[in-house]
C-alpha cells in the first residue's frame, strides 16, 4: 500500500512541475486555479478533512438514542450509503476533473436549474457551517476558561486564522490540512486502542467490560417513553440515521478540490478509495467501542447530553476515560477537539468559496465572484464567505441572538442529504446518457462494480431518511414547531431555487442524446477564470 501511495505521490509531484497552461473554461488573460494539492494532501483531506465535533462530541447522543447496537447499525448503514455516493461522485470527477464538481455535473446531466439549486444549497450549508465550527471551537476552550466574555476574543482569533490560511493559497491550505488531518487520525487510532484496553480490563480499575452493555441494553427501549418497546427501539435507531448523516456531512466537499489537485485523475481516484478507511476505521470502529465501553443510560452520559456544553465534558470518549480513572487524557482530547473544529471550519470556508466560484463560472452567480488572484484564490468569493463567517459573533450576543445562530446552524443539518441525493441522481442520468450515445463504461479511468445500481440505492435510501428526519418534533408535548421548521426548511428553500431559476431562465431538461458526456480535461492543464 505504501509503495502504491509513493508512486502516486511521485506522479502528482512530477505533473505539478509541468506547466502546460492549457485553457479550460476560461480566458488566458484571466487568473487561474493552481493545481498545487499533492496526492498525499488530497487523500488525507478525504480521510479526515471535515471530522469535527460530529464524531468527538455528538456520537454520545447516538449511543443514548439507539443503544450500542442501534448506534452501530445506524452508522454502518449511513456509512455504506455515503460510500456508494462517493463512488458515484468519484466516477464523474475522475472522468472530468476540469468540471465544477457536482454543481456543473447537475447542470450538464439534469437541468440548469438543478445545477443552480444544488450549488446555492450546498454553498449555504458550507458557509453557515464555517461559523458553526468556529463557535464550537470557542466553546471547547471553555473547558479551561469559564469566562464567557472571552468567547468573542477566541472567535476573532480563529476567524482571522482560517481567513489567512485560505488567502495564502491552496498550496499552504493543503499542507495545513494535511497536518491537522494527521493529528485527527492519530488521535482516533489512539482512542480506539485506549478503549479496547479499557474494555479488556487494562485500565486503572482493571474492570473487564466485554460486551456487557450489548447484552443489557442493546437498543433504547424507552425512547420518548414510546410503547410498545419494539416501537421505541426502532424509533431510537431511526434517530441515529439522521445524526450519522450529520457526522458524515462534508465528504462531498472532495468535489471542490478537483480544480486544484495535481494529477487529479490519480489523486482523486485514490482519495475516493480512501473514504472506505474513514468510514470503517474512524467512524464505525469508534462507535463500536464506545458502545462496548459506555452504558447507554450512564448518568454521566445522560447529564452531558442534557447540558450539551460543547466541550470535552460532552464527549463519550472523555466519559469513558474518566470512568476508568485515567487522568490528564481529557485535557489532551479537548485540545484535539479544538484543532478538529478549527480545521473543519477552515475546510468549510474553502469549500464555500470554491462553490461560489464554480457558480460564477457557470453564470449562476455574479461574475466578479469568479475573479482569481495570483495565488489562485477566488478572492471575491472568499471575501463574501468570510463576511458570512462573522455570524459566529451571534453566539456571543443576548439570548435572542444566540438562539438565532443556533437556528441558522440547524437549517443546514440536512443540506448534505439533499446534496447526496442530487449527486446520485446526476450519476444515474450520466450513465444513461453515456449508454444512449454509445459510450462504454470500459472507457472510464475509474469505475466501480457497484455502479450504477448503487446510485439508485443512494437516491431512494437518502430520500426516505430525509422525508422522515423530522419525526421527533411530533413526539414532543407540546409540538416543537421550531425543530420541525429547522428540520425541513432546506426542502422548500431548494424548491424555490430550482423553480425560480427554471422560470427565470426557461431551462430545459437535458435529453440523453444532447447530454455533454465528454470529458473536457486536458493533462497538465489549469482552469482559468471566465471573467
Amino acid at each position: 500500500m505504501s509503495d502504491f501511495t509513493d508512486d502516486i505521490e511521485k506522479k502528482a509531484n512530477s505533473s505539478a512541475e509541468v506547466v502546460t497552461e492549457e485553457v479550460i473554461h476560461g480566458d488566458e488573460d484571466a487568473g487561474h486555479m493552481h493545481r498545487s494539492l499533492k496526492g498525499r494532501q488530497v487523500s488525507m483531506i478525504a480521510i479526515a478533512g471535515t471530522i469535527g465535533t460530529g464524531l468527538f462530541l455528538s456520537s454520545g447522543k447516538a449511543l443514548t438514542n439507539g443503544g450500542p447496537v442501534g448506534a452501530l447499525l445506524g452508522y454502518l448503514i449511513v456509512g455504506g450509503l455515503v460510500g456508494l455516493m462517493m463512488y458515484a461522485l468519484g466516477e464523474m470527477m475522475v472522468w472530468d476533473p476540469s468540471a465544477g464538481g457536482f454543481i456543473e455535473f447537475s447542470t450538464r446531466y439534469i437541468d440548469g436549474a438543478q445545477g443552480f439549486a444544488m450549488g446555492w444549497q450546498y454553498w449555504l450549508g458550507a458557509v453557515i457551517s464555517t461559523p458553526t465550527e468556529i463557535t464550537a471551537a470557542a466553546i471547547v476552550i471553555e473547558f479551561w476558561d469559564l469566562n464567557d466574555k472571552h468567547k468573542a476574543i477566541y472567535i476573532t482569533v480563529m476567524l482571522l486564522g482560517i481567513i489567512l490560511v485560505n488567502l495564502a493559497g491552496v498550496k499552504y491550505f493543503g499542507e495545513f490540512e494535511f497536518v491537522f488531518a494527521s493529528i485527527k487520525i492519530v488521535t482516533v487510532i489512539g482512542l480506539v486502542i485506549a478503549m479496547l484496553v479499557i474494555d479488556l480490563g487494562g485500565g486503572p480499575t482493571h474492570e473487564r467490560i466485554g460486551f456487557r452493555y450489548w447484552r443489557e441494553e442493546p437498543f433504547n427501549s424507552d425512547f420518548f417513553e414510546v410503547v410498545p418497546a419494539a416501537k421505541a427501539r426502532f424509533l431510537g435507531f431511526w434517530a441515529v440515521l439522521t445524526q450519522a448523516a450529520f457526522s458524515y456531512g462534508g465528504m462531498e466537499g472532495l468535489a471542490m478540490i478537483c480544480l486544484e489537485a495535481a494529477n487529479p485523475r490519480v489523486s482523486i481516484r485514490t482519495a475516493v478509495r480512501a473514504i472506505f478507511y474513514r468510514i470503517v476505521l474512524l467512524y464505525v470502529t469508534s462507535i463500536l467501542l464506545i458502545g462496548m465501553c459506555l452504558k447507554r443510560s450512564d448518568p454521566n452520559l445522560l447529564q452531558a447530553n442534557a447540558e450539551s456544553t460543547g466541550t470535552a465534558a460532552e464527549s463519550p470518549f472523555v466519559i469513558i476515560i474518566e470512568n476508568a480513572k485515567i487522568k490528564v487524557l481529557p485535557h489532551i482530547l479537548n485540545a484535539i477537539i479544538l484543532t478538529s473544529a478549527f480545521s473543519a471550519g477552515n475546510e468549510f470556508l474553502y469549500g464555500s468559496s470554491r462553490s461560489l466560484f464554480m457558480l460564477a463560472q457557470q453564470g449562476q452567480a455574479p461574475r466578479f465572484l469568479a475573479k482569481v488572484n495570483k495565488n489562485g484564490v477566488p478572492i471575491w468569493s472568499l471575501a463574501v464567505c468570510s463576511l458570512f463567517s462573522l455570524l459566529a459573533f451571534l453566539a456571543c450576543g443576548a439570548t435572542g441572538a444566540n438562539e438565532a445562530f443556533n437556528w441558522l446552524s440547524n437549517i443546514t443539518t440536512l443540506a448534505s442529504l439533499i446534496t447526496w441525493i442530487g449527486i446520485g441522481f446526476a450519476h444515474i442520468r450520466w450513465v444513461k446518457g453515456m449508454k444512449a450515445q454509445g459510450l462504454s463504461r470500459d472507457e472510464l479511468p475509474f469505475s466501480s462494480f457497484l455502479m450504477p445500481w448503487g446510485s439508485y440505492v443512494v437516491v431512494i435510501s437518502f430520500g426516505i431518511i430525509l422525508f422522515f428526519s423530522g419525526f421527533e418534533p411530533f413526539m414532543s408535548k407540546p409540538f416543537d414547531y421550531q425543530s420541525f421548521i429547522s428540520n425541513y426548511v432546506n426542502i422548500p428553500f431548494y424548491a424555490i431555487l430550482f423553480l425560480g431559476w427554471k422560470i427565470a431562465k426557461r431551462t430545459k431538461w437535458v435529453s440523453y442524446e444532447d447530454m455533454d458526456c465528454s470529458t473536457h480535461y486536458v493533462e497538465n492543464s489549469v482552469v482559468y477564470s471566465k471573467y
